[in-house]
């Protein structure tokens, strides 16, 4: 399904601590009957909280004060999906780095995306020092689907915008960047992740009739040559 964001009050949301979809129960702070701008919730997947700063309220439909508006102070990863598992650990710290400061700066966030995925395209065999000739040759070689070409445009031009002060407005930063912490993830998916669990499916299949679809792939190699 698609990411939903953590944003208080929401009755679900993917869990920025477990990574699940899942209910979230809201609980107040108060102190001598007196309520205190802090609030926090539950996963009722992983029993973990999140804690957040009130910043507005408003009444609901049943007449109830309720936050409208407020910051996630913990944990301190920013609203961003968690990492795909299989992600490279110098592209996942650039990654996480970014999730920490998008809110606060999204032409931050869109620069150190940028140099992640740079760094992933190394990871995949490309020479990491042009996203956008590096992005068509894994479509060539039939790694990656053609239209994350389109989507390899966009990240160029956020990285020369992002070291460049007053090309794109800080909406079309905040709009951007989140869209690149989706496509790090899609690649790693489909790049590493889902050819890894094709080869450990390959390797359950029978060595005799592995053997023999090998024998006839070779030999289909051989005639195209």
């Amino acid at each position: 399904m698609n990411y939903i964001e953590p944003q208080i009050s929401k009755s679900a949301f993917h869990c920025p601590l477990c990574g699940t979809f899942a209910h979230m129960r809201w609980c107040g702070f108060g102190r001598n009957h007196s309520p205190r701008p802090y609030t926090e919730a539950e996963c009722s997947h992983c029993g973990e909280f999140t804690l957040w700063r009130i910043e507005e309220t408003e009444e609901n439909e049943v007449g109830h004060i309720i936050p409208s508006r407020g910051t996630m102070l913990f944990p301190d990863t920013g609203i961003a999906p968690l990492p795909e598992p299989d992600m490279p650990d110098d592209v996942k710290t650039d990654y996480e780095e970014a999730a920490r400061i998008s809110a606060k700066s999204p032409r931050g966030a869109a620069a150190l995306l940028r140099l992640g995925l740079q760094k992933l395209c190394k990871h995949l065999g490309k020479n990491g020092e042009n996203i956008n000739s590096d992005i068509r040759s894994l479509s060539e070689d039939n790694i990656l689907p053609p239209m994350v070409i389109k989507v390899a445009d966009t990240v160029r031009i956020t990285g020369n915008n992002a070291v460049h002060p007053g090309e794109m407005s800080e909406e079309d930063f905040d709009h951007v960047s989140s869209k690149l912490f989706d496509l790090l993830n899609f690649i790693v998916k489909k790049a590493i992740t889902e050819p890894k669990e094709l080869e450990t499916l390959y390797q359950k299949v029978p060595e005799k009739p592995r053997v023999s679809a090998e024998e006839q792939d070779a030999k289909r190699r051989a005639k195209q040559t």
